[in-house]
């Protein structure tokens, strides 16, 4: 198989060939999507001072 030597030295060239070409559309596809935002649950307690000031 084009001149590689074995079966499996040819599997292992075309299955590259065939992730990086997977991880390209892949990466192709999602280019653009911002997916969830980051959430963070924020309390913050206020207090009043009892002479008024802040």
């Amino acid at each position: 198989m084009i001149g590689l030597g074995s079966i499996e030295m040819a599997a292992v060239y075309w299955l590259c060939l065939i992730s990086s070409a997977g991880c390209i559309i892949y990466g192709i596809l999602n280019w653009n999507n911002k997916g969830k935002p980051d959430v963070t649950k924020l309390e913050v307690e206020v207090k009043k001072s009892e002479d008024g000031s802040k």
